[in-house]
């Protein structure tokens, strides 16, 4: 595998386009058929999922990496979400699975305190 397809680096490229807001970057990372599965939802393709991180976009100032474990082609980020909410910070965990330098999978853990409270300031500031 190049350094290109790399599953680290693609991985981290796909949290740095993210954390820029740079959600055409952020699309050509993720599989056309990619799969997205979250404490709030389960999402299927590449648009849908993009979508759906745009709208998050509107409340995140930055991630913060923490760890990051490899096993082939499975990535595991873990990183803060830091929002401009009154929730702040929100430990996040994302579990990748990366084929062909592109993102297949993708399964969400938040803390299940604070990511609500993000969400609900979030459709407040959406009404």
């Amino acid at each position: 595998m190049s350094n290109h397809n790399d599953a680290r680096t693609v991985a981290h490229a796909y949290l740095e386009a993210f954390s820029r807001k740079d959600f055409d970057a952020f699309r050509r990372l993720l599989a056309d058929d990619a799969t997205f599965t979250g404490p709030a939802a389960t999402l299927a393709g590449a648009e849908a999922i993009s979508t759906a991180y745009q709208r998050l976009a509107g409340m995140l100032l930055r991630n913060e990496l923490r760890k990051t474990f490899v096993d082939g082609d499975e990535v595991c980020i873990i990183y803060d979400f830091v929002s401009d909410t009154a929730a702040g910070a929100v430990p996040t965990v994302e579990w990748l699975k990366v084929e062909h330098g592109k993102i297949r999978s993708i399964w969400l853990v938040t803390d299940h305190v604070r990511w609500p409270a993000a969400l609900a300031e979030l459709s407040k500031r959406a009404r």
